[in-house]
């Protein structure tokens, strides 16, 4: 074996080897874009379920929002409705007045009530709803 054949089979051999290392390069290279694209279609899938979220938040926050201003509206006519309650009381008291035989300027005073609510008052709720000769009592409002 000369020296030429020598250059020839160690040429020959790098280039196996070159060669073989290349089919390996190839391949990790086949496997990483592979993997990459793994990855990009995994990330595209979490963008798509983070705006799903976001998306669910945004329609979950209007949803409290409407709750907390319907709970409002309803602790507003609660509150309304207990101030109406309040404000017969004093309509309530004076009936029961008259019923004890509480006069009109009594019920004026104590209720805090006008000269013709308490005139109404006691035409409706007065328990002398007749006079001494059996007649009813005939109201007139001028």
């Amino acid at each position: 074996m000369n020296m030429f054949e020598i250059i020839a089979m160690a040429l020959m051999g790098s280039t196996l080897l070159m060669s073989m290392l290349f089919i390996v390069d190839q391949i990790r290279l086949r496997k990483l874009q592979q993997k990459i694209i793994q990855q990009e279609t995994l990330m595209s899938t979490f963008k798509t379920d983070i705006q799903a979220l976001f998306t669910g938040a945004v329609g979950e926050d209007n949803r409290i929002y409407m709750l907390e201003k319907k709970a409002r509206r309803i602790i507003e006519r609660q509150e309304q409705f207990e101030n109406s309650k309040h404000a017969e009381r004093p309509y309530e008291q004076a009936i029961r007045m008259v019923q004890k035989g509480s006069s009109v300027k009594d019920l004026m005073a104590v209720c805090n009530l006008s000269q013709g609510e308490a005139d109404l008052i006691m035409m409706l709720h007065s328990n002398s709803g007749s006079n001494n000769d059996g007649r009813a009592n005939d109201f007139t409002l001028q």
